[in-house]
Protein backbone atom coordinates (compact mmCIF):
# COMPACT_ATOMS: atom_id res chain seq x y z
CA UNK A 1 0.00 0.00 0.00
CA UNK A 2 1.39 3.74 -0.92
CA UNK A 3 0.66 6.84 0.83
CA UNK A 4 -1.69 7.52 -2.14
CA UNK A 5 -3.69 4.43 -1.57
CA UNK A 6 -4.89 6.00 1.78
CA UNK A 7 -6.64 8.87 2.26
CA UNK A 8 -5.23 11.94 4.14
CA UNK A 9 -7.17 12.72 7.37
CA UNK A 10 -7.37 8.82 8.56
CA UNK A 11 -4.70 6.78 6.46
CA UNK A 12 -6.95 4.13 6.05
CA UNK A 13 -6.66 2.25 3.08
CA UNK A 14 -9.60 3.16 0.24
CA UNK A 15 -12.85 1.43 -0.20
CA UNK A 16 -12.33 1.32 -4.43
CA UNK A 17 -8.48 -0.61 -3.82
CA UNK A 18 -10.06 -3.49 -2.44
CA UNK A 19 -10.39 -6.32 -4.70
CA UNK A 20 -13.94 -6.82 -5.90
CA UNK A 21 -14.91 -10.20 -4.61
CA UNK A 22 -17.52 -12.46 -7.08
CA UNK A 23 -21.25 -11.53 -7.87
CA UNK A 24 -22.54 -14.44 -5.79
CA UNK A 25 -20.51 -13.06 -2.47
CA UNK A 26 -21.61 -9.28 -2.28
CA UNK A 27 -24.72 -8.29 0.01
CA UNK A 28 -27.84 -7.52 -1.41
CA UNK A 29 -27.44 -3.68 -0.93
CA UNK A 30 -23.90 -3.64 -2.78
CA UNK A 31 -25.68 -5.58 -6.03
CA UNK A 32 -28.29 -3.42 -6.00
CA UNK A 33 -25.67 -0.26 -6.37
CA UNK A 34 -26.85 1.21 -2.85
CA UNK A 35 -23.58 0.55 -0.56
CA UNK A 36 -20.25 -0.08 -0.93
CA UNK A 37 -19.30 -3.35 -1.59
CA UNK A 38 -15.80 -3.63 0.29
CA UNK A 39 -17.17 -1.31 3.35
CA UNK A 40 -20.91 -1.75 3.19
CA UNK A 41 -21.74 1.89 4.22
CA UNK A 42 -24.82 3.51 2.25
CA UNK A 43 -23.73 5.34 -0.56
CA UNK A 44 -25.74 8.10 -1.47
CA UNK A 45 -23.61 10.81 -3.37
CA UNK A 46 -20.43 10.65 -5.03
CA UNK A 47 -20.14 7.06 -5.48
CA UNK A 48 -17.29 5.53 -7.62
CA UNK A 49 -17.89 2.59 -10.22
CA UNK A 50 -14.92 0.45 -9.82
CA UNK A 51 -15.62 -2.48 -11.86
CA UNK A 52 -17.82 -5.03 -12.33
CA UNK A 53 -18.39 -8.84 -10.23
CA UNK A 54 -19.04 -11.21 -11.82
CA UNK A 55 -20.05 -14.59 -11.55
CA UNK A 56 -22.80 -17.29 -12.68
CA UNK A 57 -24.88 -19.81 -10.99
CA UNK A 58 -25.74 -22.75 -13.42
CA UNK A 59 -27.00 -20.95 -16.53
CA UNK A 60 -27.82 -17.40 -14.93
CA UNK A 61 -25.10 -14.97 -15.14
CA UNK A 62 -24.77 -12.94 -12.01
CA UNK A 63 -22.61 -10.17 -13.39
CA UNK A 64 -22.58 -6.50 -11.50
CA UNK A 65 -21.37 -3.33 -11.03
CA UNK A 66 -18.95 -2.25 -8.06
CA UNK A 67 -19.41 0.82 -6.43
CA UNK A 68 -17.26 2.49 -3.86
CA UNK A 69 -17.00 4.95 -1.55
CA UNK A 70 -15.71 8.25 -2.54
Amino acid sequence: MTVADTTPTTMRALCRTEPIPPAADLSWEATAGRACYACGKQLTLGAVLVGRAVGRMGAHVLDTDAYACP
